[in-house]
């Protein structure tokens, strides 16, 4: 039984160290533009057990939506993580909607495979969320601050419901 367990436990790491996350993430931007996203970038380091991604912009039609420093992917096969820091709105949104995240994360785990958390904090206050992998659903909570909070596109996205302001949306 000692032997199997290190054989699995070895071959689980392996995977994760060798797993080829570089063209892994370049199969995901070349998915992407199907749906008309592209996904520009100065730098990706593959870290061994994490993907860096240094100037990622993300552009959705045409249009720059969002900026992030840094990316870091963690896929651990089993627990996988996804944190982008210093976030903010693309040159082209940030007229109608200017936002500025300190750290967003989304975790999905495998005791729930088909859902992923979503955390974010920054100048519109603090987000708390979930996705739903099968259906494309998100549904956000949002903890505003006074100043979003009577911004005109804060108002358009958020309900206010007893929970808090929600936001739910379709990705597919």
């Amino acid at each position: 039984m000692k032997k199997f367990l290190i054989i699995v436990m070895s071959t689980y790491i392996a995977l994760v160290l060798l797993m080829p996350k570089t063209e892994l993430f370049y199969t995901l931007k070349k998915f992407l533009q199907k749906e008309r996203v592209v996904m520009t970038q100065e730098r990706v380091l593959d870290r061994w057990f994490d993907l860096k991604i240094e100037g990622l912009k993300l552009y959705y039609d045409g249009i720059e939506s969002a900026k992030a420093a840094e990316v870091e992917l963690v896929p651990w096969l089993f627990w996988n993580r996804l944190v982008a820091n210093d976030v903010e709105a693309g040159s082209d949104l940030r007229k109608m909607f200017d936002f500025k995240a300190d750290r967003v994360a989304v975790v999905q785990s495998i005791l729930s495979p088909l859902h992923a958390s979503l955390h974010a904090e920054g100048n519109f206050g603090t987000i708390e969320g979930t996705i739903d992998l099968k259906e494309g659903k998100v549904r956000v909570i949002c903890e505003p601050t006074k100043r979003f909070k009577n911004s005109a596109a804060f108002r358009e996205l958020f309900k206010k419901e007893g929970e808090g302001y929600v936001h739910e949306s379709l990705l597919y």
